[in-house]
């Protein structure tokens, strides 16, 4: 049966130390490669910083206390052994106390920016901000949950902060996602979309959701949800006329003191001015713009064929002299004028044909009745129209090819949602899903997903807010500016050698200002952080200096461990030293008598 000395033994053994340094500098070494190719943020997070590599740490520890212990009660020969072992303790004590207290963080300031907080890159925080009064309150994360690779659902007990009418709380942590679209049939105004498939044989595409106005892949071919708002409108775009019988773009009509005078729609620069009846007034049609937009110079152009924005200038000449103005179909009150005024009371009305053509390879028509329809345009080919039902496959010209309506909601609405992807990515957005709650008198519930570095606005009980998802900002305790930044490069080179920011430091309770340089090698040391000069980056179009927060409240342990075990082996050197010449005085004295 083992006795509580021989454990202790065990324990302290130099085979067990053995094995444990063996493992920790494996560890070492994989943290090593690991970081060359994920980052040092990551490194930190999988290695240095994970509770198995503490472990090792804890136990090399124990192994070098229980090594003293079970030497107990020591010698005057044991006093270096104690003291080295003690210093390597005390060092790793000290390396715990800078990881459990220590703050390392960044301050990046361009030019003539003031700063009074820094980050702290592996601790995430949501800020709230009430954009009436400017009151801020800061909800810091719990790092070890909500910094990992693993989706974190926390509604069982989620983080909550409160200001004012408004509590927010975390419900669920992503390390990394993306935005995707999701539709909802809930919206409480009607709202038509579609899912669509295209099927061929035994294999089908990805279905897609369609929203008027809007296309999408479907397969190889983009289609397009085309709303339809009266039947006439409906029959033309499915029995559109043929191409000659499209000459006439629109009519025109100008209205004088109540009397309508319709002018033929002829834009012909040699085309006769039209009389208006007895008034004296003539009118003609100067120029037709299918796609009218205003241009740098303001003059008013078409930018392509397609009737997007029709529009028409007609000249109108009466007793006053000439003016043209521009009429635009889909603005039927807003006109534009120019040349001589003259003619009071007067207005030019331009109404343009319906678009029959096909915008997309399959466009869906979404009728005032409810139905659906489909417009198979294949170049080349007669235009192809048929009904849709829901899961009812329809074939289309293309062969092989089959079109079908998975879904259809009448109260559509767009919720977007975030999707986990690849959580070890180099480039990661973290999000969260909050939840916001009103504690006034609407009492309020909704959901919102935030991304990392990212803000979003909320407004709850007519109050304005903003939710910003970013790391921990910790304050300095005073302000700093960064006046200059610059980069020294080699001779002759544009590499750079050495960065330096000239900053001036505020004292926001003396109101004093001090002017200081941050070199590479010369930190600044203010309130207990010393501040180095870490980087620099690009911030639009202007140079970033990156300067690195820090405070080490187990540095003073780490060098007294450092040089107890630096006087505990110079201890052992000379105890040795004096052992052997101890021992060759024994031999000596030993040898002569025998002599």
């Amino acid at each position: 049966m083992s006795t509580p000395g021989s454990v202790l033994r065990a324990i302290g053994s130099l085979w067990f130390a053995a094995v444990l340094l063996v493992v920790w500098l494996v560890a070492m070494a994989c943290a090593t490669v690991y970081e060359s190719a994920n980052g040092a943020e990551r490194a930190l997070a999988e290695f240095y910083h994970a509770w198995w590599f503490e472990v090792i740490l804890a136990l090399l520890a124990v192994n070098l206390t229980a090594a003293v212990l079970a030497r107990l009660p020591l010698t005057r020969k044991q006093i270096g052994f104690v003291l080295t072992h003690a210093g390597i303790v005390v060092t790793l004590a000290g390396a715990w106390v800078t990881q459990e207290l220590g703050v390392n963080g960044q301050l990046p300031l361009v030019e003539k920016e003031t700063a009074e907080r820094f980050r702290i890159p592996r601790t995430n925080a949501l800020t709230l901000v009430n954009r009436e009064n400017k009151k801020e309150r800061h909800l810091v994360l719990d790092k070890d949950t909500f910094s990992g690779d693993e989706v974190v659902d926390s509604r069982d007990d989620p983080p909550s902060a409160t200001l004012g009418s408004l509590r927010v709380s975390v419900l669920r942590y992503v390390p990394n996602g993306r935005f995707v679209k999701q539709i909802l049939d809930d919206n409480p105004r009607p709202q038509t979309a579609v899912e669509v498939t295209l099927q061929a044989g035994d294999a089908a595409s990805k279905p897609s959701w369609l929203l008027p106005g809007e296309s999408a892949q479907i397969g190889m071919l983009r289609t397009t949800l085309r709303p339809v708002s009266t039947p006439a409108e409906l029959d033309s775009l499915l029995n559109p006329p043929p191409d000659e019988a499209t000459e006439a773009q629109g009519a025109v009509v100008v209205t004088h003191q109540g009397q309508e005078y319709h002018v033929p729609f002829s834009v012909q620069p040699s085309a006769p001015p039209i009389p208006l009846g007895e008034t004296g007034y003539t009118a003609r049609v100067l120029r037709y713009l299918p796609h009218a937009t205003v241009g740098a110079d303001n003059k008013v152009t078409s930018l392509s064929d397609r009737p997007e924005n029709p529009a028409v200038e007609v000249e109108i000449t009466g007793p006053a002299g000439s003016e043209k103005r521009l009429a635009f179909a889909k603005f039927p009150d807003f006109q534009t004028m120019h040349g001589k005024s003259g003619a009071e009371g007067l207005k030019v009305t331009f109404t343009a044909p319906q678009d029959t053509a096909a915008r997309t390879p399959i466009e869906l028509l979404a009728s005032p009745d409810g139905k659906l329809y489909a417009r198979f345009n294949r170049r080349g080919q007669e235009l192809v129209t048929a009904e849709l039902v829901p899961g009812t496959p329809v074939d289309t010209p293309w062969p092989g090819r089959q079109l079908v309506v998975t879904r259809r909601f009448n109260n559509a609405r767009v919720n977007w949602v975030i999707e986990a992807v690849d959580p070890t990515a180099q480039t990661r957005r973290p999000a969260v899903l909050l939840e916001m709650a009103s504690l006034g008198e609407s009492k309020d519930v909704s959901q919102m997903w935030v991304q990392k570095h990212s803000a979003r606005p909320v407004k709850v009980d007519n109050t304005q807010f903003q939710i910003r998802y970013e790391e921990e900002s910790v304050p300095l305790g005073f302000a700093v500016t960064l006046n200059r930044f610059h980069i020294g490069e080699y001779p002759g080179t544009s590499r750079p050698r050495s960065f330096e920011s000239s900053v001036t430091i505020v004292n926001p309770v003396t109101g004093t200002a001090e002017n200081r340089v941050i070199s590479m090698n010369n930190p600044l040391k203010q309130a207990g952080y010393s501040l180095f000069q870490s980087s620099y980056d690009l911030r639009g179009g202007q140079r970033l200096s990156v300067l690195s927060v820090a405070r080490d409240p187990g540095l003073p342990v780490v060098f007294a461990g450092y040089i107890l075990t630096t006087v505990g082996m110079v201890v052992v050197l000379i105890t040795r030293a004096v052992e052997r010449r101890r021992i060759a005085a024994a031999a000596r004295s030993v040898a002569d008598r025998v002599g």
